[in-house]
């Protein structure tokens, strides 16, 4: 069963269509959750770091300025707050991608579909910090080393080894880690799909599910980007519709996947008996 992304783009659409509450509405609701949330607490703790640049520009004592932002709690304060949004948006996230995993499959989701991750929070969690950390490993392993050579270089004043770096970072490791996060774009729906596997078995379902199948979703991914240069046209409404499009879209591509792999390993009674190792 190969993927076929037209095929796959009409299916969302269709389903969008017959949805109730509209789709739109519901990512309003998770945008108001999520982004409105951030922006309301940004609002009363603002960022020190961009304040202690404003402050250091106008012309005010280093030493003073520095100071007053890392006494009196503002710092750790900030830090809280930041790590606090962090892994609630990525509760959220699991729940918005729950909705849009049922409302591919025709199964008429709703508002309270916003709130499935909070039932397997801590899992979602620590999915998120694994992957979070897997990610910065190979960003560690694949630019801290051409990041060294690029500064040897500038130091020896080499002109041909910077700019030959320059290009290796451009369309060698950039690239690479992209490919990277794709290995782990299906976490979350093995996770709602198969509750009783653990965060890195869930992480290596994805990661084993994505080979040699990366490039397919990146160009699903540019596909969208006709659309996506249209949103701030709109003023941001059309994202309202295009968010749970390419969602849905997405959940289409996973669930291909999931056939593909149920198929190569041969028939399946349940869930427990899944395992793209086979």
């Amino acid at each position: 069963m190969v993927f076929q992304r037209y095929e796959a783009k009409m299916q969302a659409k269709q389903c969008m269509r017959g949805a109730y509450p509209h789709p739109m509405l519901v990512t309003l609701v998770y945008l108001l959750a999520t982004s409105g949330l951030s922006w309301l607490i940004s609002s009363f703790v603002a960022n020190p770091f961009l304040e202690i640049v404003q402050y250091l520009n106008a012309g005010y004592d280093p030493a003073v300025v520095m100071q007053h932002f890392f006494s009196g709690g503002r710092m750790l304060l900030y830090f809280f707050l930041s790590i606090l949004l962090s892994l609630y948006s990525a509760v959220m996230g699991f729940g918005y991608t729950s909705y849009t995993l049922r409302l591919a499959r025709g199964e008429q989701p709703g508002y309270r579909n916003l709130l499935d991750g909070f039932a397997v929070a801590g899992k979602v969690i620590l999915t998120s910090i694994l992957t979070a950390l897997f990610i910065f490993a190979w960003e560690l392993a694949v630019l801290l080393p051409l990041y060294i050579l690029l500064a040897v270089a500038l130091v020896f004043e080499s002109q041909l080894l910077s700019i030959l770096l320059v290009l290796a970072l451009i369309f060698g490791g950039i690239p690479f880690l992209v490919s990277i996060v794709y290995r782990y774009r299906l976490t979350y729906y093995f996770l709602l799909d198969y509750p009783e596997l653990s965060p890195l078995e869930a992480i290596t379902q994805s990661k084993l599910s994505m080979k040699g199948r990366k490039w397919t979703l990146f160009v699903l991914d540019l596909s969208f980007l006709g659309w996506a240069l249209l949103v701030p046209l709109t003023l941001g409404i059309l994202g309202l519709w295009l968010n749970p499009y390419m969602m849905a879209t997405e959940a289409n591509f996973y669930d291909t996947i999931a056939r593909q792999i149920q198929n190569d390993s041969g028939p399946q009674s349940g869930p427990d008996e899944f395992n793209p190792y086979k």
